[in-house]
C-alpha cells in the first residue's frame, strides 16, 4: 500500500466545496493514501475570514442579497495572507507533494504559485473536481487548461451525463417502499433559497417534513408533524477539532426548549441517514445535494436555484429523470408514485456510473 499523500483543497464557504473534500479524504485513506484536507479560509487574511459568519447569516435571511453578491465575486488573491500561503507551499515542497484534488477553484492561484517554484516536483497529478454541472463561480477567471490538470466532472450538463459519482457511504439505497414517508427540506449549507416559504403549504397538505434550520429565529413558527434539525450556528468549517481534523457539520434535533445536542459522525454528515430514509429532498439543486441524491437514490424536488450553475444542476437532474420541479410536483397532487419512478432512475444510474475514488489510478496517475 502506498503512503503517498493526496492533498484535498476545499472551502468552508460552501458545504458543496467542503463535504466532498472530507468524503474523498476518508475514501482515499481507505485506498491506502495519506490525506491532507486544506480549507481555503485558513489562507485568508484574518479580517476577511472573520466576516464569513456574518455573510452567511445575511445570505440566509435574504436570498436576493445572496444572489446579488454571487455576481460580484472576483479575484480572491488580494484576500490571501501571503505569509500563510508561503508556509503552506514550503511544507508542500519539503514533502514533495505530487497529488492534489482541487474542489474549489479559488485554490488555483496557490496551485499556480506552487507550480512556479523551482523545486516543485515535476511528476504531478492534479485533479480539478467540479461539483456542479457547469463551471461554477470559484472556477471563473482561473487558468485550468494546462495539460498537467485533469478535469473531473461528477455532473456534466454539456454531455447530459454523470462521468463519475461520489459515494457518501458504501451502503445500498433503502428500498423506496421501506422509507420513512417523510421529506427532507433545506436550503443547503447556508440555508439560502425559498425553502422556508414552502413549509406552510406542505404542512397544509399533511406532508411530514424534516426541516433544517440555521438560527434561533427560524424556530419562531413550528408546524405540527414536522421535525426540526439544526447545524450548529457557531461552527466554523475552517477550524479543526481536538485531534487536528476537519469535521462534518455538527448537527442535532431541536426538541422543544431543550438545548440542541450537536453530534458529528467522523465518516459522513449526520443528515445522511435521514436522506437515505426520505421520500425526497426538497431543496435548491446545489452540488452537494446532487451527491446526496445519487448516493442514496433519493429524488430531488427542485426549488429556485442559486445562480446559473445551480440552474443547470437542476435542469440536468430533471433531464436525467432524477428530479421534478416543485410546481410540477404540486400539480400532480404531491404524488409519491412520480417520485418512486425518479428513485428507480437514480438506482439504475448509480450502477452505471463509475466511482471516482475506485478508478483513481495509484500507479500511473500523473499528468505533468
Amino acid at each position: 500500500m502506498t503512503q503517498e499523500t493526496v492533498t484535498l483543497l476545499c472551502s468552508g464557504a460552501s458545504l458543496g466545496a467542503y463535504v466532498p473534500g472530507l468524503l474523498l479524504a476518508r475514501q482515499f485513506s481507505a485506498k491506502g493514501f495519506d490525506t491532507d484536507v486544506q480549507v481555503l479560509e485558513n489562507c485568508l487574511l484574518a479580517e476577511k475570514r472573520d466576516k464569513l459568519l456574518k455573510t452567511k447569516f445575511a445570505f440566509h435571511r435574504n436570498f436576493s442579497i445572496a444572489r446579488m453578491a454571487q455576481k460580484l465575486v472576483g479575484d480572491i488573491t488580494p484576500s490571501l495572507d501571503p505569509e500563510t500561503v508561503s508556509k503552506l507551499l514550503a511544507g508542500w515542497q519539503q514533502q514533495q507533494r505530487r497529488r492534489f484534488v482541487v474542489i474549489y477553484g479559488f485554490w488555483m492561484p496557490i496551485i499556480a504559485q506552487y507550480l512556479r517554484q523551482a523545486d516543485c516536483p515535476g511528476d504531478l497529478a492534479i485533479d480539478l473536481c467540479h461539483m456542479d454541472a457547469i463551471t461554477s463561480t470559484s472556477w471563473n477567471g482561473v487558468e485550468t487548461f494546462a495539460s498537467r490538470f485533469r478535469h473531473i466532472w461528477f455532473f456534466d450538463w454539456a454531455g447530459q451525463s454523470l462521468p463519475y459519482r461520489l459515494a457518501v457511504t458504501d451502503e445500498e439505497p433503502v428500498p423506496y417502499a421501506g422509507r420513512s414517508g417523510r421529506f427532507l427540506i433545506h436550503g443547503g449549507g447556508w440555508g439560502i433559497g425559498t425553502y422556508q416559504s414552502k413549509i406552510p403549504e406542505l404542512a397544509g397538505q399533511g406532508i411530514p417534513l424534516d426541516v433544517t434550520v440555521y438560527e434561533q429565529q427560524d424556530l419562531e413558527k413550528l408546524w405540527p408533524g414536522n421535525r426540526y434539525f439544526m447545524i450548529d450556528p457557531a461552527w466554523k468549517a475552517w477550524e479543526r477539532d481536538e485531534s487536528g481534523h476537519h469535521q462534518f457539520p455538527p448537527f442535532g434535533e431541536v426538541k422543544g426548549n431543550a438545548p440542541v445536542i450537536f453530534a458529528n459522525n467522523p465518516a459522513y454528515p449526520e443528515v445522511y441517514p435521514m436522506i437515505r430514509q426520505s421520500q425526497a429532498i426538497i431543496s435548491k439543486p446545489g452540488g452537494s445535494t446532487l451527491v446526496d441524491s445519487l448516493s442514496a437514490a433519493t429524488p430531488l424536488i427542485l426549488l429556485e436555484p442559486y445562480g446559473e450553475y445551480e440552474r443547470r444542476n437542476g435542469e440536468l437532474w430533471e433531464a436525467l429523470g432524477f428530479a421534478i420541479a416543485y410546481a410540477k410536483w404540486a400539480d400532480t397532487g404531491y404524488s409519491t408514485e412520480v417520485l418512486r419512478d425518479l428513485h428507480v432512475n437514480l438506482l439504475n444510474a448509480r450502477t452505471q456510473t463509475q466511482n471516482y475514488v475506485e478508478v483513481y489510478d495509484d500507479a500511473t496517475h500523473h499528468y505533468g
